[in-house]
């Protein structure tokens, strides 16, 4: 399944990559950048790896081909496989919280009970490093090793982690919009310099339905 989705995911990355850079790039385009990249390392035993490696050599690639194929600067590169990237594969992400939303009377009491970690890990696997923090109002999911940042960190390209953590601002906006009471916020993250990636549940208000 996970195979079948990297597959999918990879042809929607490259179909969006050229229509913010109005430039031809194909998945085979990028299958043969990730085959020219550095090995790189990311921690990690399980299926899950492979799936993760995917999104983070395609990023990686991507970046490469823009700037060398396509002659862009490297800081509009960055910008514009951002900006591709956040739209690959967001549905997926919107579509799963707002089903978990759905499903859940009071998904606030739900993350609390069974802590956020267990859903993380089985999202991406064994490399991502998490635990739970409880505090007086609510829980935090805590990554303690980010395997995306671990990747990137290990082939010299750490301006590219922030683009992954796109995809951590499409659920937490599901979250906070939706009328259930709950809110998550993002308090701090590796890639911004923090120890940690910290995601803070709290019960919220009252939201008004739509």
């Amino acid at each position: 399944m996970r195979r079948a989705i990297s597959y999918v995911w990879q042809l929607e990355f490259a179909r969006n990559l050229s229509k913010q850079a109005r430039v031809k790039l194909t998945a085979q385009d990028i299958r043969s950048e990730v085959g020219r990249l550095p090995p790189g390392s990311m921690p990690g035993n399980d299926v899950a790896k492979r799936f993760n490696l995917t999104l983070a050599r395609s990023l990686h690639a991507a970046v490469i081909l823009l700037e060398t194929k396509a002659g862009f600067s490297s800081i509009d590169a960055k910008k514009l496989a951002g900006v591709a990237f956040g739209a690959s594969g967001a549905w997926l992400t919107r579509l799963a919280t707002r089903s978990w939303l759905k499903l859940e009377v009071d998904p606030f009491a739900g993350v609390v009970k069974r802590g956020p970690s267990k859903l993380a890990k089985a999202m991406w696997g064994d490399g991502m490093v998490v635990e739970d923090r409880y505090r007086p109002d609510g829980v935090s999911l805590c990554v303690l090793t980010c395997p995306f940042h671990e990747y990137f960190w290990n082939v010299g390209r750490s301006d590219l982690t922030p683009i992954l953590c796109a995809w951590d601002t499409a659920w937490q906006a599901e979250v906070n919009g939706s009328t259930k009471p709950i809110q998550v916020d993002i308090l701090d993250t590796i890639a911004r310099g923090g120890e940690v990636c910290e995601f803070a549940f709290k019960r919220a208000n009252a939201k008004r339905a739509d």
